[in-house]
């Protein structure tokens, strides 16, 4: 847009100028008649009346016929003391028609059409605030001079004004502000007394600071006039078109500004008023979305303070499109050096992904390709001085209700600072699954993708300061409720604090870290679960659905990495994990023990009495996270009529574990088939845990069960329970009575050798002479478990 008040400043220069010029110019020589033959006359009596020196090097002449013309051609008028360089005004050529009858019979001066063609006016404002184009006032008369008496002009008439080829520059040393007016153009009608004119200019205005210009097209009428004491200059049925070039940044700007009343009042202030006003506008530039858009609007009461720089509009509204997207806008209030302005704004319903295409971008590869199908807002917007934004926000976007403030820091110009994002939101449901990408499992080629990288430059030009509610999230699987977090971003650091939220009947409490300020982004984690139902929650976001109970989790760790992957694999703290009132199905581990015990006492293995799972009284888990491990530093669980205690890893990345375990019966195991292990109280049973996190396999060690849990006493009554089955089942299991020696000789029946010394049983088969009893015991039940194995 044109800057309003030096443009006002160069028209009334290029008319003070001009009026000084010609009529001086007009008058001398029209009383002297014979203008070559008093040139230098004509010269110093312009001196002599404006302090300028004036220099004509081209015709100076009077035409009589058919009336009185003058004409003046490669006139000079100079600068006042102060300002160097280039003069004040120079023309090409100008010629002012007069009417000698009227001026000699009623001291009416009637001027004809002023044509004044090649004119270059450069204007100029100086350090101290002094201009070039306010004139010099001759000295005083001394009273009773006898000009003084002269009566001055009845009347003051010019039939019509004419310039062309014309060229006006503008320069502020104190504010540094340079303009240009370029092939200036102007007619006007008969200007008479206040009597209206018609007045017709175009003109292309240029900025020379940025290079940005306007073409400028005007056609009016002008009704002068008084109010209040004052000077007032009414343009009726104002029509003006605009074609700008980098005006406010934009490649483009056309439009038309139409008013039925546009009042000027020169003065202290200079004032701006219009009832009404039309703007119809066509904006083009690579930042506008589109590279287009165009704005229709209509403002009532509008007053702008020239001097000032500021202004006032009752109301407005407009109707803007971008991208092919419609706003619908209305408001009033204070704008220019001070905004106050504040409406309403409306986007009708649209399709997002409508518009990606129109804008000839990518739409979004998502899960569900029906979201970004619908959206529409409407709100409260405002503009102050130091910031703008949206009040009393609605919006939808498909399924979605948001709604809230959102406000954006204005800034000084030059300010180095990054603006500070202000927001207080609240969504009523959210399934960001659905337009997150779809699952690579799925859709993609089967090929691991390369670890995308953290954003680290975007967080670093955050600055935020905000809060967010949501009714209800899904994200990643999980289904969480009453969402709310605070964010606070500035210098690099994004901190998400606090963060709460219900999910699966319990509570989170947490506080999220990244700080994007060095070299590689660093993660802080501190969170808390409380009461959550663990078998839901397993099997929305990890598809187990082999575990239950009731957790409660403490996490807090630090890692750094340039990738999410690498960061959290580097995630270094620790972990505290207790489940109540849980199971784990697929695996009955009391099954498991009963059919080993089984086997020892040569007995049938148990029928299931129940599902094949395992109740968990309680668990407790405390434990540290290094490079991408978790390491458990306690591990305590307790099902029926067992405690297991022990160690264990746990690879976060590759979803194994490794543990061993020791299971402690810590009272007398009752079934419902009334089978009875007492014998296996206060027995040590050592167990592994390892595989697949979602399909571990749960062994148990025999041999230590049978060498903690058995007594000799058992230990005999087993050999002689076994005696008594016979004995090919004891040459089996290399528990027989000793063969013969080759001699021939029998076996001695009471076990007593010479001398009543016992004697050492004979090796079995496969057995060495030294091997211990719970070696024996262990080939023996090896050899059972695997028949085929050889003897």
């Amino acid at each position: 847009m044109l800057p309003v008040k030096p443009l006002f400043r160069i028209l009334l220069a290029i008319l003070a100028g001009l009026l000084v010029l010609v009529v001086a110019v007009v008058v001398i020589v029209f009383v002297l008649v014979k203008p070559e033959d008093y040139r230098d006359l004509v010269v110093e009596n312009v001196q002599r009346q404006t302090g300028r020196e004036l220099s004509i090097d081209g015709k100076l002449g009077l035409d009589l016929f058919p009336c009185c013309a003058l004409e003046v051609e490669r006139a000079t008028l100079g600068n006042p003391a102060g300002f160097e360089g280039e003069p004040f005004i120079r023309l090409a050529s100008a010629r002012l028609a007069l009417r000698l009858w009227p001026l000699l019979t009623k001291r009416e001066l009637q001027v004809g059409t002023v044509s004044i063609d090649g004119l270059e006016a450069r204007l100029q404002v100086a350090a101290d605030g002094r201009d070039n184009w306010t004139f010099d006032t001759p000295a005083a008369q001394p009273a009773g001079d006898a000009a003084a008496d002269e009566p001055g002009l009845a009347d003051f008439s010019v039939a019509g004004l004419s310039i062309s080829d014309s060229w006006v520059s503008y320069a502020d040393e104190r504010s540094g502000a340079r303009y240009s007016v370029e092939n200036l153009e102007l007619t006007t009608g008969q200007i008479r007394g206040r009597e209206p004119f018609d007045l017709s200019t175009s003109l292309l205005f240029t900025d020379l600071e940025d290079n940005s210009s306007a073409t400028v097209s005007l056609r009016s009428r002008v009704v002068p006039g008084e109010a209040e004491g004052a000077t007032v200059v009414r343009l009726e049925n104002l029509d003006a078109d605009l074609d700008g070039r980098g005006t406010a940044g934009l490649e483009g700007l056309k439009g038309k500004l139409t008013t039925p009343s546009l009042q000027f009042t020169p003065g202290e202030p200079t004032t701006l008023h219009a009832p009404t006003l039309k703007a119809d506008l066509q904006l083009a530039g690579p930042d506008l979305p589109g590279g287009a858009a165009t704005i229709n609007a209509g403002l009532t009461e509008l007053r702008y303070d020239v001097d000032a720089a500021a202004g006032t509009v009752v109301s407005f509204s407009a109707d803007a499109g971008v991208a092919g997207v419609p706003l619908q806008l209305t408001g009033g209030g204070q704008f220019g050096s001070r905004n106050a302005l504040q409406g309403t704004v409306r986007v009708p319903s649209v399709s997002p992904r409508d518009v990606l295409a129109r804008l000839n971008e990518d739409i979004p590869d998502t899960a569900d390709p029906q979201v970004l199908r619908a959206l529409e807002a409407r709100g409260d917007w405002f503009l102050r001085d130091s910031a703008a934004g949206v009040d009393q926000l609605e919006l939808r976007l498909d399924d979605s209700r948001i709604t809230g403030s959102l406000s954006r820091e204005l800034l000084p110009e030059g300010s180095s600072r990054t603006p500070r994002t202000r927001f207080d939101l609240a969504i009523d449901q959210l399934d960001l699954d659905r337009y997150l990408a779809p699952d690579a499992a799925s859709g993609g080629d089967g090929k691991a993708s390369e670890p995308e990288p953290l954003p680290g430059e975007t967080i670093r030009g955050l600055n935020l300061d905000g809060k967010a509610r949501i009714g209800r999230l899904t994200f990643d699987g999980l289904k969480l409720a009453d969402v709310a977090v605070t964010v606070e971003a500035a210098g690099g650091r994004l901190n998400l604090a606090p963060l709460t939220a219900r999910l699966y009947g319990g509570e989170l409490q947490g506080r999220i870290g990244l700080d994007a300020s060095g070299a590689e982004p660093r993660l802080t984690l501190n969170q808390t679960l409380t009461g959550v139902a663990l078998g839901p929650l397993l099997a929305d976001f990890a598809d187990v659905n082999n575990l239950a109970g009731t957790m409660t989790l403490n996490l807090e760790g630090t890692g750094s990495g340039k990738t999410g992957d690498a960061l959290l694999k580097n995630l270094a703290g620790s972990l505290a994990v207790s489940l109540s009132d849980g199971l784990y199905r697929g695996m009955d581990v009391w099954h498991e023990i009963r059919k080993g015990w089984a086997v020892v006492q040569r007995q049938p293995a148990p029928a299931r009495d129940g599902p094949e799972q395992t109740a968990i009284n309680a668990l407790e888990l405390t434990g540290k996270l290094v490079g991408g491990q978790l390491i458990t530093d306690r591990l305590l669980v307790e099902i029926p009529f067992l405690r297991v205690s022990g160690g264990a890893t746990v690879d976060i990345f590759g979803k194994t574990l490794d543990s061993k375990l020791t299971a402690l019966v810590y009272e007398e195991p009752v079934f419902g088939d009334d089978t009875s292990l007492a014998g296996l109280v206060n027995a040590r049973i050592p167990l592994t845990v390892s595989g697949p996190v979602d399909s571990p396999k749960v062994r148990v060690d025999l041999n230590k069960m049978v060498r903690g849990a058995v007594k000799d006493e058992l230990r005999d009554a087993l050999q002689e329970t076994l005696q008594k089955k016979g004995g090919r089942l004891l040459d089996r299991l290399g528990l027989g009575t000793p063969a013969a020696p080759e001699t021939g000789t029998a076996p001695a029946t009471d076990g007593a050798g010479v001398d009543g010394e016992p004697v050492a049983p004979a090796a079995a088969p496969n057995e060495q002479p030294d091997e211990k009893p719970e070696d024996r015991l262990k080939r023996a039940l090896d050899r059972l478990l695997k028949p085929d194995a050889p003897d």
